[in-house]
This record gives structure tokens, sequence and C-alpha cells, in this order.
């Protein structure tokens, strides 16, 4: 006879028949709630041995807080389907399954849709009739409908990070009892007709479980299975290559794994990476950020990019200065970030991932090359974050401080040594100085490789055929993010007084070495002085332009993976090279009207002069797009720059050219620009009647449709495997 949703205790017999669990109403017992599938599981009531089997279900059967495939039932065992727990008895000839609950597991009735047809919205306004106050969740995120049939559906509201169930961002979905509704940090479900939410504090857990990573020639990570409470500071150490950064790629989603499987609060992070995205923050190594802005102006624009769009000035303020007291920046807040000392730039990264207030933060080696003094004050730091509810986890490689972790991992050649509390590393090595441990494994004499207090799942755990859609947060909208990435930029370029006088002197520098070249007071000028101008425009403008995406392809990850508009950030770079290249343009032009007299010092010349330099700009942003690197860009430089005078028509007419040279002197931006100088100027014929313009203009438009591909194409393959 079925059982329907068991909330008392459930008797079977070990008389060797099976018994399957699930939503389903045909199965032996039927079970309701987050996380359990139709068919869930199955267990063969044999008398030699009870075995529980899964059975291909979504989110996985655990026993005693292991995930499994099949596992033998044992005296005390708690067996976890969902959000449903039981402990196991076996005494006797009966098989007896006990409802458990942990206080981590506890879940609290929120609000209740009872009348058909109600709405409730959800969302961080105090007014919504489900609050959830937190930065990652908008003011009005989505609401629930109960229709007169008895479902629910599930509306988001355009929020800034989206509304996911079973891990995939909807915008619109019917949800039943057993799905999992994320909405920033906060997990809910329909139990019974009621809206519930689950009581974890907002925190993560994390469990890698037989977590392989490899590379052609070596293994990064063989079989690791750790476990990290929820709201614990956790510190990964290891001797470097052991596969520390590696293993907190991993758990944090940013590495593909090879085998094995990680869980974020029990449930597959391979499945639900879009939903926990947000709620991750990650802390390179490597400061990244402008070292010309302030502090104050560097938290006011990463708030606007991670902040809901819908937050208010004063919203953002409050949210700023809770990071800048928590983080003791009060002092240098005004100060450029090129000015701070090293502590006080760490902080600051760390800040910038603290504004959302992410329930995991990832730092990846934050001590390195900080003093003693500074090292304690960091960790300090640290342990008030994890105190707030935080989850840490560290990478280093030292011990000093230790003592702030609740628990450690130690890692050699890939493996777990030893993961426990701070007050067992002793104990277990037999020593505390790290530098005894390190020579240690160099010599192969560490303990047997285990992890105290964890057992090891057996099976391998199978990934889902294919990842989740990737989920784009949403925030301020694309003008405002242009009119803040090209203010952004016009900062940067105007504090960097050295360069920017490089930068405006060029062109005036390159008219006076014109004016050595060729007479300046000659009757008329020669058809090589405009080429010398054409690719002098094209060049200047071009150089500058090659270093601007390359230098920032470690931000521009970190910044588009929060809500930052790629076609809002190629439209600010443009626009502060299209700036720069008419600036030079207008400084080129008024130089060569000053050095030769018989230069025709008109309009049209200065639009020729500003073609040349825009072209150029354009050209050096695609190729700074196409280069990972900036000495990559500069590499590459030469080898398009050089063409554009071979291929111009100055050292040989087209009709003498080969048919691939002619072919690529139409891929070149000096031919089009030479031409509307030579017939402009020489033939004097009208300046826009010329057959030039719309073959520049069309090679221009591919080049920013290159670049747009380029950059997307590299980004996808940094969030596809960082």
């Amino acid at each position: 006879m079925p059982y329907n949703d068991i909330s008392d205790i459930v008797r079977f017999p070990l008389d060797g028949k099976t018994v399957t669990l699930g939503r389903d109403p045909s199965c032996t017992v039927q079970l309701l709630g987050m996380g359990i599938s139709r068919q869930h599981a199955a267990i063969e009531l044999n008398p030699a041995a009870c075995v529980i089997s899964d059975l291909n279900s979504s989110f996985g059967l655990r026993a005693n807080g292991m995930p499994v495939q099949r596992h033998a039932m044992a005296n005390g065992d708690v067996i976890a389907i969902g959000v449903r727990q039981f402990k196991a008895d076996l005494s006797g000839h009966n098989l007896v399954l006990v409802p458990f609950s942990e206080q981590t597991e506890r879940f609290e009735g929120v609000s209740e849709a009872s009348e058909r047809g109600s709405s409730i919205t959800i969302g961080r306004d105090p007014g919504a009739g489900v609050t959830l106050p937190h930065p990652l969740v908008s003011r009005l995120h989505a609401s629930l409908k109960r229709a007169l049939d008895g479902t629910f559906f599930l509306s988001d509201h355009h929020s800034a990070n989206g509304t996911f169930v079973n891990g995939r961002p909807v915008s619109g979905s019917v949800v039943g009892e057993g799905d999992i509704i994320q909405i920033g940090p906060f997990r809910l479900f329909i139990e019974q007709g009621r809206l519930i939410r689950a009581d974890d504090s907002n925190r993560i857990r994390l469990e890698a479980v037989n977590v392989t990573v490899r590379t052609r020639k070596r293994t990064l990570l063989d079989r690791v299975t750790i476990t990290v409470g929820a709201g614990e500071f956790a510190a990964v150490l290891g001797a470097s290559g052991a596969g520390k950064s590696t293993l907190v790629r991993a758990i944090c989603g940013r590495q593909l794994i090879d085998g094995g499987n990680v869980y974020a609060n029990r449930l597959p992070l391979k499945q639900f990476l879009a939903a926990f995205t947000s709620n991750i923050g990650y802390v390179a190594q490597e400061n990244i950020l402008h070292s010309e802005l302030t502090v104050a102006e560097t938290m006011r624009e990463q708030s606007l990019i991670r902040l809901p769009g819908d937050s208010t000035s004063l919203e953002r303020r409050n949210r700023i200065s809770e990071v800048i007291t928590l983080l003791e920046l009060d002092r240098v807040l005004h100060q450029r970030v090129s000015r701070l000392s090293g502590g006080e730039a760490k902080r600051v990264h760390l800040g910038v991932e603290l504004l959302a207030s992410p329930a995991l933060i990832v730092l990846d080696e934050p001590l390195a090359g900080l003093d003693p003094g500074l090292v304690r004050k960091f960790m300090q730091l640290f342990r008030r974050i994890s105190d707030r509810g935080h989850t840490m986890l560290m990478t280093t490689h030292t011990l000093e401080q230790i003592d702030f972790c609740d628990r450690l991992i130690f890692l050699h050649r890939g493996q777990v040594v030893f993961s426990g509390q701070p007050s067992e590393l002793e104990s277990f090595f037999g020593t505390r100085a790290l530098a005894d441990v390190y020579e240690r494994a160099a010599k192969g004499a560490l303990p047997p490789i285990q992890s105290p207090g964890e057992e090891a799942d057996p099976v391998r755990i199978p990934l889902p055929a294919a990842a989740p859609r990737q989920h784009k947060p949403r925030t301020i909208s694309f003008v405002r993010q242009c009119v803040m990435l090209f203010s952004r930029y016009a900062t940067i370029m105007r504090r960097d007084r050295r360069n920017l006088l490089l930068l405006w002197l060029q062109a005036p520098l390159i008219a006076f070495f014109l004016g050595f070249v060729f007479k300046t007071d000659a009757q008329y000028l020669p058809l090589s002085f405009f080429f010398c101008v054409t690719i002098s425009a094209i060049w200047v403008s071009g150089i500058n332009a090659a270093q601007e995406i390359a230098r920032e392809w470690l931000l521009l990850d970190r910044e588009y993976r929060v809500g930052l508009s790629l076609p809002a950030y190629l439209c600010a770079k443009a626009a502060i090279t299209v700036f720069s290249a008419l600036v030079q343009a207008l400084l080129f032009w008024a130089f060569l009207g000053m050095v030769f007299r018989t230069f025709p010092f008109t309009k049209d010349t200065l639009v020729l002069t500003a073609a040349g330099t825009i072209s150029g700009g354009i050209l050096g942003l695609c190729i700074s797009a196409c280069s990972g690197t900036v000495g990559r860009a500069i590499t590459v430089l030469p080898i398009l720059f050089i063409p554009q005078i071979f291929f111009s028509g100055i050292l040989i007419p087209f009709d003498r050219m080969s048919d691939i040279g002619r072919l690529l002197s139409y891929l070149t931006v000096s031919r089009p620009v030479f031409s509307l100088f030579k017939h402009t100027c020489l033939l004097n014929q009208p300046l826009y009647e010329s057959s030039s313009w719309p073959g520049l203009c069309f090679l221009n438009l591919g080049l920013i449709i290159l670049c747009t591909i380029a950059v997307r194409w590299r980004l996808a393959r940094m969030v596809a495997t960082r």
C-alpha cells in the first residue's frame, strides 16, 4: 500500500521486495518537497543487505551527508532525498525510516498563497509580500501567482541578478512541489500550497566530491574530496604547484573539472552555477584596479555595475559606507589607488567584491608579499567578515595567524593530505612549522593521504550532460554604463599627465620632422608628402589604441561577470579612441599648416586627417581585441601597419601589383585615405564625391565587427575556463 508524503515513522519488512520513493503518486512512498524527483530512489529490502539506489534523480541521493549512487544501509544512517531526511533503523527484521532534521536544514514558512488567483510580490522592498533584504535582490524582484487550477506561476520582473528555477534563469515559469526557486542568496520552494524559504542563513556550504582536473601533461587534482561548512573560514595550504588555486577555482565554478562534482548547499554546482554566480566573490592575487582612480571613485562606479539598477543613490552610498567602515578605508577614501600601500590596495580589491555581499568569498593568495603585522591584520579582517555570515575560502603559503581559520586543507601533488581544524595540525604532522611540512612533502615523507573526519565517496559522481545556460546580470542601463565608462577613461587619460603629454606631442613633432624632409616653402607639395601624412595619421592613433583593450582583460572579465554591458564597454572604448584621434588630427593639421606655407589649410584637409587618425584608432582597437596581452599587441603592430605602406599604391601602381597584392590593398585603410588626399589635394576633386569613401566606411565597419567578435570570443573562453 503506498504512503502519501510521510511525516511519521514508516516501517517495511525485510522480505526481499523493492519499494520506490519520489514525487509520483505511483511510488510506494510519495515524497513532496524541494529537490525530490518523480522517481527518486529505490530500496531493496533484502534481509542480508538493505540497499538504497538513486534512480537518476536530478539532485542525487545522500547517505550520511555524502552523495551516493548505491548504498548499503546500516543502522543509524541518515538518508537525504531532496530536503527530506530520514534516519534508518534496521534493528529486528524491519527497515524503519524515522523523519530526521538538522539545524542547517530547517525550513520556515514566510508566506501562503491560499486564495486562488492571488499574487505574491517578492523583493527587497519592505512593502513586498515576501521581503528579501539583500543587495543582490531587486526592489520588486519577482512575483508568484496562484492560478485557478491551483498551480503556481513565477514571473521575473526584469531583476538585476535573475530568478532561477532548478538552477536555470527564467522570465516566467510554472513551479510546483519539489522545484527550487533561487533569488539572490535565498532559496524558496512550494510545499503544500505554501511558499517556504529555506532557513540556511543565506550561507553557502561547499562540498567537493572526487574532483579531478587534468591537463595534457599531468593531473592537477586527483579525486579531491573536502567539505567547507556554511559560514566557515577555510584556508587551503600547500607548496607551489600543489593545486591550491585550481581547487578553489573548481569549487567556485571558474575551473572546468574532468571528474567528480561540486555541491553548493547540497545542490550540484554544475547545474546551479548560473544561480550561484552572483553570490560568489572572487579576489584574485593581482589587484585588478585602475590606479588613476581614487578609492571613492572605484567604489562608486563598481556599485553602479554590481548593485541592482533600481538601487537609489542613498542605498549605494550606504552600502559603500558599510564596506569602507568594515575595511577601515576611511582615511584613504579620496586617494588614488596608485598612491596606496600594498595592504590598502588589497583591501580596496576585497571591498569591490564585498559591495554585493556575496555568501562565498574566494581569496587567491591574499597574504602574498605582506609583512607579519599586515598578515595578522588581514586575518583578523577575514575573521570578522566570516563572522558576518560569509563563507571564506583562502589559498596561502603561510601558517602565520592560521588559528583565525575554522578549517585547514593541505594539498600535496593534487591530493588532500590533511583537512581539519588548526588545533589538529600539530598532532597530525608532528610539527607546527610549515617549512618542516614542505620539506617532508619534497622528500615524500608525509603521512598517508587522507582527510580526517571525512568519508570519501567510492563512487564517481557523473556530471550532467550539458552545462546550464548562463545568466547575464542586469544593472544600470546601457546609456548610463556608456556615460560611466567614458567618464572613467577620460579621467584616467586626464590624470596620466606624462602619457597625455606624450600623446599630444606626437602629432606636432611629426609635423616638424616632415619639415626637415620636405621644403616648407615649396611652390607645391608632392604626392609623397600626402602619403607621409596618411601613414603618420594612421600610425599615431593606431599605436596608442593598440593597448586599450589588451591591458584590461582581467578587469573586463571581472566586470563582465557581474553585469558590465559589453556593447557599452566597446562603445566607450571607441568613443575615447575617436575623441583622442580627433584631438591628434586637429593638432597634426594645425601644425602642418604652421610648418608648410603651401599646405592646403582647409576644413577638407582637416576632415581627411581625422579620417586617417580615426581609421588608425579603429585598426589599433581591433589589434588590441585580438591580442591576449599588451606585449603581443605590440608584436602584431608591425605585421599589420607596415603593409599599410606596401599596399597604399605609392611604391608601385596597383595595375603593376600581383592579383593577391591588389586584393590585399583593399584590406588596408591606407589605400582609401591616401586616395582621398590625392584626389582632393592634388587633383582638386570635390571631397565628398570620391569613390573611396564607401570603401573606407565598409572597412572600418568590418574592423568594428571583428573587434566585437574577438572580445566576445575571448571573454567566453575566460568565463568557461577561469
